[in-house]
């Protein structure tokens, strides 16, 4: 506890002050992805690095840089998918009622134009060949699959109150 007569210093903005839990005046976080998807995000990564290691030996250093790439667009829309709808399904009411749906619908419709847009360049300049990249894109379906394989066993235990 805090003598009365003593004045409390300031403390930095959002930080709790000295004797509080400062739960109940913390600000809510950005969203944190649950644990099934950061498994099948785990799981892509995976999954692209072998198929890019197997691209290396198999096929050489053009086609693993290819593959790779695949499989690193493959996994960073994933993740953009997995923070667009974590964003416009949220767990309270409240929440749903407060937020904006139509920014969250135009950042996926941009990151659709942006994918397409990013794809033709890197096909269109050679950059990359487009069997290997397809192959590399062949990790997510592979890791989404593992990933929710491996995570229905524990993933309600670590997501539990």
């Amino acid at each position: 506890m805090t003598d009365p007569a003593r004045p409390v210093p300031p403390t930095p903005r959002g930080a709790p002050r000295p004797g509080s839990t400062g739960l109940a005046a913390a600000p809510p976080g950005p969203y944190v992805l649950d644990a099934r998807m950061r498994r099948c995000l785990l799981a892509v990564a995976l999954s692209g690095a072998a198929s890019t290691s197997g691209a290396l030996v198999v096929f050489g250093a053009r086609s693993a840089f290819s593959v790779a790439l695949g499989s690193g667009i493959a996994t960073g829309n994933l993740w953009v998918l997995g923070r667009i709808v974590g964003a416009l399904l949220p767990s309270e009411a409240a929440g749903a009622r407060a937020q904006s749906k139509a920014g969250w619908v135009l950042v996926a419709m941009l990151k659709m134009v942006g994918l397409i847009g990013l794809l033709w360049l890197l096909m269109r300049h050679g950059v990359v060949s487009p069997l290997s990249l397809m192959a590399g894109f062949g990790s997510l379906p592979i890791g989404i699959a593992i990933g929710s394989l491996v995570s229905d066993r524990s993933a309600p235990a670590e997501d539990a109150p």
